[in-house]
Parts: C-alpha cells; sequence; structure tokens
C-alpha cells in the first residue's frame, strides 16, 4: 500500500520544505520526481540549482537529456517518469494519472491560503476514499518543525 503524506506549511515557503525532503530523499537513497505546473516547474528548476553554493541537486525538467544521470526529476506531466522515482512529491495541487512505481507521495502545500487548504481537504477525502492509501498528515508548527497530525 502506498504511502500519501500531506504536509501543511505554515511559516516556511515551498522550496526550503521541499529542500529539505529532498535532501532526505537521497539521503534514503531513493529517486524523487516532483509534479507541479509551468511556470511553477521552471522556477523550482532554477531553485535547485541556486539553493546552496557549496551543494546543488543534480535534477532534469520535463524533456531535458540527462536522465540517467539524476536522481531528482521535475514534471509537468506524471507520463514522464524517466527516473523511475519512487517517491513522488506532488506541489501547487497536482494529482497523478498513475502510480506506477511510487512508494511513497508528498502532498506539500499552503496551510495560510484557504484555497490551497480546501483543495488538500478535498484531496485527502478522495484519496481517502479510494482506500489504497495509508494517509499521514503533517503540520509545520510555530518553530518551524513537523507535528504528526494524523
Amino acid at each position: 500500500m502506498r504511502q500519501i503524506d500531506f504536509y501543511q506549511i505554515g511559516q516556511a515557503k515551498l522550496e526550503p520544505v521541499l529542500l529539505m525532503l529532498l535532501k532526505k530523499t537521497l539521503a534514503a537513497k531513493k529517486k524523487a520526481l516532483i509534479l507541479c505546473p509551468m511556470p511553477a516547474a521552471s522556477a523550482l528548476d532554477d531553485a535547485l540549482w541556486s539553493h546552496d553554493a557549496e551543494s546543488w541537486i543534480a535534477h532534469g525538467l520535463d524533456d531535458a537529456d540527462g536522465a540517467e544521470h539524476c536522481n531528482v526529476w521535475i514534471s509537468t506531466d506524471m507520463a514522464a517518469n524517466p527516473i523511475k522515482a519512487e517517491f513522488l512529491f506532488l506541489l501547487h495541487g497536482s494529482v497523478p494519472t498513475t502510480w506506477d512505481g511510487i512508494a511513497r507521495s508528498f502532498y506539500l502545500f499552503d496551510g495560510r491560503s484557504d484555497a490551497q487548504l480546501q483543495q488538500a481537504r478535498d484531496q485527502w477525502k478522495e484519496w481517502q476514499d479510494l482506500g489504497d492509501s495509508k494517509l499521514g498528515y503533517f503540520s509545520q508548527n510555530a518553530q518551524g518543525g513537523w507535528d504528526k497530525m494524523a
């Protein structure tokens, strides 16, 4: 049964939270597919290259070459998983059209946005009703840490 964890971002911005989770993913020797729409995918591509001058995350975007050298891939279309990632990061309300090969997913959303909060609730209910995934819910606390809520 696949695991889907919802991350309600409270204090931080999306990019630092995603970077933290990607670093943990890579430390666990897993590959990550990030699903998000344009222009967010392009902005994220830039952010991953420039987030830290001393460490960078090798990655690709959509139809770019070099998938064989990457453990992180950004896609605007779930049909593309050229690195055979096991972990899926869902941003900006993106949902997969297939779960093939995906063992764990992370649904990241801004808890300060009523629209994103409602969208996350609706998505939780939809996946819960399907009954084929184990769901978890983490909320960012005032200190920037994470509390497991469900």
